[in-house]
């Protein structure tokens, strides 16, 4: 379904550049407004609204990325460290990891980025292929041992973290545009497909072979669930890290492109442009990392930001640009299409709703009680 969404948003987005006799398709949020603006009854008035509440929900959707980065290395190298020293609080990790990306969040130009970027992509899928291994060297328990559905009331943050986890939206369009032929993008075996299917196969094989080997006993993170002792389990978290921290700047790069416009338009003309947009790379990782520090459950906050702004932009919007282009130059409106949007539509407010609820009282039940994702 996700990948569903996706085409819708990259056919909008096509369909526009043509009507406007656009050099280039527009991102998310210009489709948004545009769209709307084309729409029937009341979306015209609101098409500014919707271009800035999807940039809203990015924003939050990658800042929420960079929170749980924190919170990963933190709970991961403390698991490791713990073992040779004296038992240090999450909190304090989380302040460690700070400067590395800070540091590397402050390189304006993504070329340079590139070799870290590359390096961190080769450590991510070779720790996902260890994790596997470590799980399932031992075998793994029938399952029939396992319960194949849980209580509904935690189906909420079930599809939070689905979403999180499988969640692009923010970068299909600029990915495509950068295509030498975008059209090979959206084609059947094209990058989109081929590339959801293997990270659908990848996620699934994660989910079910780490829920088989620890039951309800999984932690936010299958790594922490892995034999703290071993030389191999250390050296993969400490790995995995090191990626994290690597691919951290590209999260932050997204919201930081759509904020800075905004900023040098607000206070033009600036004296020091340069210095500006550095002490805003520094406010937003300052600002994720206070974020991450308050809430340091690593779970729960994958499920809270896959529920409130993940879903929105993967499901609350797409069918709803899909009627407004649709409705005064399609003559294929047909009750199918109605149909399948209104069933997306009220999916997506099901599991925004309900989710985002659903996670913030878990956040509260668990900073009333003082319990650490590394220790749930």
């Amino acid at each position: 379904m996700l990948a569903l969404r996706h085409s819708a948003q990259i056919t909008t987005a096509e369909v526009l550049s043509l009507r406007l006799g656009m050099k280039h398709p527009p991102d998310y949020a210009e489709t948004a407004e545009l769209t709307f603006r084309a729409g029937p009854g009341y979306f015209p008035r609101v098409a500014t609204i919707a271009r800035r509440l999807v940039n809203l929900f990015i924003i939050m959707t990658q800042l929420g990325f960079c929170c749980v980065y924190f919170v990963f290395v933190a709970t991961n190298i403390r698991q490791v460290l713990n073992q040779h020293i004296v038992a240090i609080d999450v909190h304090a990790y989380m302040a460690m990891a700070l400067v590395p990306m800070l540091l590397l969040s402050l390189v304006r130009n993504l070329k340079y980025l590139a070799p870290v970027s590359l390096a961190s992509n080769v450590v991510m899928c070779a720790g996902v292929a260890v994790t596997l291994y470590e799980c399932a060297k031992d075998g793994l328990p029938p399952l029939s041992e396992r319960r194949l559905v849980a209580e509904w009331q935690r189906w909420p943050l079930f599809f939070g973290t689905v979403v999180y986890s499988f969640e692009s939206i923010c970068i299909v369009m600029p990915l495509r545009n950068e295509m030498k032929n975008p059209r090979d993008f959206s084609r059947p075996l094209g990058v989109m497909n081929v590339g959801s299917v293997f990270i659908g196969v990848l996620l699934v094989s994660l989910g079910s072979v780490g829920y088989l080997k620890f039951g309800d006993a999984v932690k936010g993170s299958l790594t922490l669930n892995l034999e703290q002792t071993s030389v191999l389990c250390q050296v993969l978290r400490v790995s995995l890290c090191l990626g994290i921290m690597g691919t951290y700047p590209l999260q932050a790069y997204v919201p930081i492109e759509i904020l800075w416009p905004s900023i040098e338009r607000r206070f033009r003309p600036l004296r020091h442009p340069a210095l500006a947009e550095l002490a805003l790379r520094a406010c937003v990782v300052l600002f994720t990392f206070l974020l991450a520090e308050s809430i340091p459950r690593l779970n729960l906050f994958i499920s809270l930001v896959g529920a409130l702004s993940s879903s929105a932009l993967a499901f609350v919007f797409p069918p709803l640009l899909d009627w407004a282009w649709r409705w005064h130059g399609d003559p294929k409106l047909s009750l199918r299409t109605h149909i399948t949007n209104a069933v997306i539509l009220a999916v997506g407010l099901l599991v925004t709703g309900w989710g985002t609820y659903a996670a913030l009282k878990d956040i509260i039940e668990a900073l009333a009680t003082g319990i650490d994702d590394d220790s749930s």
